[in-house]
């Protein structure tokens, strides 16, 4: 264990004179000192610069020799990074570990809910398991709640795990909701796939697109963009927006939440009404500018 005196961490963060002069900083109470570094956005592809990378990379040299330095990174780097070059030339590490899957996975959400001395019914179990699929962080977000939930008695009412747990969106759902800002052309396509699903009924749709919605819309009032976002998730953010525009966006987030009231009400069928402002959205990006 690392005491908290020991452990610093920095997530998502540009500024690389607070790094260095944390890993430039003599351990207080302690024989070392721990600083990781999420997801630097230096790494960001499509944005950074070969010159902010190397930066990076001359930043990390600037150690203490009694400092150790972990640089996680959920994203791809290529083979060619002048910061993978500059790790190897510090004489540090380099490991690329793989997202769990199938038995794996299954293993290692056991091991997790193990750990924390939980025990879960099966149909608790399924939902990690579908959660865990998707994104590992959210799973100990979960677990975590779980935990704080039981106080120490171990055994959860399924019926209150679930409540706790609200299910993993289906991958058709991110499709979609991708689509309209990455290939608009192809929306129609993408709600079909959902189309006659008992469990992704037209408002469920409509929320997960109000969702996507507000979140670009609150990306776009956000001072200090990027913090606590791993560099692809920003990078897709900053995407759409940029394509979309902050304007546009509210008046989607209105038009949707008119239609969730009209289909609720009757007024309207839901897929119809869905089918339809979703080919207006999509008409609108094929346009030049964001209005």
């Amino acid at each position: 264990m690392v005491a908290d005196l020991g452990l610093e961490e920095f997530r998502s963060s540009r500024d690389l004179d607070a790094i260095a002069r944390s890993i430039a900083t003599p351990p207080f109470l302690a024989i070392r000192r721990l600083v990781v570094i999420w997801d630097p956005p230096q790494l960001a592809a499509g944005q950074r610069t070969a010159k902010e990378v190397e930066l990076l990379g001359t930043t990390l040299n600037s150690r203490l020799e009694t400092t150790a330095v972990l640089v996680v990174s959920r994203g791809t780097v290529p083979a060619s990074s002048p910061l993978l070059h500059s790790v190897r030339a510090q004489g540090g590490e380099i490991r690329l570990l793989k997202r769990p899957r199938g038995r794996e996975l299954r293993r290692y959400v056991d091991d997790e809910v193990r750990a924390r001395g939980l025990q879960l019914g099966q149909p608790v179990m399924a939902r990690l398991l579908d959660v865990a699929g998707q994104d590992l962080g959210r799973l100990h977000q979960e677990l975590e709640k779980v935990e704080i939930f039981g106080a120490g008695k171990g055994r959860i009412n399924d019926s209150d795990a679930l409540l706790l747990i609200p299910p993993a969106p289906p991958t058709e759902l991110y499709r979609l909701t991708d689509s309209l800002f990455e290939a608009p052309g192809r929306v129609g396509e993408r709600l079909s796939e959902l189309a006659g699903r008992p469990d992704l009924p037209p408002p469920v749709v409509v929320g997960a697109l109000a969702r996507v919605v507000r979140d670009l819309i609150s990306f776009a009032n956000e001072k200090d963009r990027g913090r606590n976002l791993p560099p692809w998730k920003e990078e897709k953010l900053r995407a759409h927006l940029k394509r979309a525009g902050e304007p546009r966006l509210r008046r989607w987030l209105v038009q949707l939440a008119d239609l969730d009231w009209s289909t609720r009400t009757g007024a309207v069928d839901g897929q119809e009404g869905l089918e339809l402002l979703l080919a207006r959205m999509a008409t609108e990006l094929t346009g030049r500018s964001p209005s």
